[in-house]
């Protein structure tokens, strides 16, 4: 019989080692784990005409928690290495909205109590994941008037959920901008990027985002580290924005070429980096598609896993030698009373497999 133990501190078997019970260490299965985005849920989370974004709809909370609770419970799905949230895990994440964001924080957090990982990991120890993060940041949009510029301190990491900012968690302290991390073999490095809007036709919808010089320095120094490190095999680049450009599927990415965005080049460097460094994944949100598309930008596969609005809501992926491996599966739908009482419609469902090539670094 084997059982899985998490090793503190990323020894030399990975983030964690299958033991025999005769204490023999035997080879780890790769890297397994969650990611999910654009936790807001409606497609329609505009609400035209109103001051502000508003909160998730009845019904969806609880949908949300049912997707929780199958994750826990499907034997595929709860057997992961950790949960990245890509991003938009809020609806009202404005600085200038302070009552509605305090609303919507607190309302995640009593949903996120579904999810066994977070339960199970909540206070322990994970040092084994070898985190690493700028200790604070300055929010430079969407800020109140009058606001006075200060860092804000992000906090320590105390659970094996990593959650990062979108665009609607601008200025929200509880989740990361850049950080990096390790799992088995694998470095992953996150970055932050900036609303930008262009110019749009009534009634359309047009943004991008921007990349500060401080995010491209934190990815650099984070691929360089990993690429120096012999345990390392994989490095993984996430953001809430996609790098991909003239994808249909992929139809509001960082642009560097626009005025509006000051013609900023960083995604070019990051995509220089990741070609000299050797990432070929990259994992971004915002995009909402239900068909989980995959894209090129440069020499890495981008997929576009932004899709709880659509037919899809996660995916799970595993890490293997030359290539990533991801299930994707549909949320639960629900209705719910004002008096409180849910009405489970669709529970979730594994609705496909997918597979990116990758070349280990190594």
């Amino acid at each position: 019989m084997r059982r899985r133990e998490f090793i503190a501190g990323g020894a030399a078997l990975g983030a964690y080692a299958a033991l025999c019970t005769d204490g023999r260490a035997v080879a780890p299965r790769p890297p397994k784990f969650l990611f999910m985005a654009d936790h807001h849920v409606e497609s329609d989370f505009m609400e035209r005409g109103k001051p502000v974004y508003t909160m998730w709809k009845p019904g969806n909370h609880a949908a949300l928690a049912k997707t929780y609770e199958f994750i826990g419970s499907d034997p595929y799905c709860r057997d992961i290495d950790f949960a990245l949230f890509g991003g938009d895990q809020l609806n009202t994440g404005y600085m200038d909205h302070p009552v509605e964001m305090a609303a919507e924080k607190a309302n995640y957090y009593r949903t996120l109590e579904s999810l066994d990982l977070y339960k199970r990991t909540k206070g322990t120890d994970v040092s084994d994941l070898d985190f690493r993060s700028p200790e604070s940041f300055y929010c430079r949009g969407n800020t109140p008037r009058g606001y006075v510029q200060k860092p804000i301190p992000f906090k320590k990491l105390d659970s094996r959920v990593i959650a990062i900012q979108g665009n609607h968690d601008t200025g929200v302290e509880d989740f990361y901008r850049e950080c990096s991390f390790k799992c088995g073999d694998t470095r992953f490095i996150t970055f932050f990027a900036s609303y930008v809007a262009l110019p749009a036709p009534p009634g359309k919808f047009r943004s991008t985002a921007r990349i500060s010089d401080e995010s491209v320095d934190f990815v650099e120094r984070e691929m360089a580290a990993a690429a120096s490190d012999p345990s390392i095999r994989h490095i993984v680049l996430a953001c809430h924005w996609t790098v991909v450009l003239g994808d249909p599927n992929f139809k509001w990415p960082i642009f560097d070429a626009c005025k509006e965005n000051g013609f900023n080049d960083n995604r070019k460097r990051i995509l220089a980096l990741a070609e000299k460094y050797g990432c070929d994944l990259f994992l971004n949100g915002h995009e909402h598609n239900g068909k989980y598309p995959v894209g090129k930008a440069g020499p890495m596969s981008v997929v576009n896993c932004a899709s709880v609005t659509g037919s899809s809501a996660f995916a799970v992926f595993e890490m293997r030698d030359d290539k990533a491996v991801f299930s994707v599966y549909s949320r639960a739908v629900a209705e719910e009373t004002p008096e409180g009482a849910v009405n489970v419609v669709e529970t979730p469902r594994r609705l496909c497999e997918r597979e990116v090539p990758l070349k280990p670094i190594r």
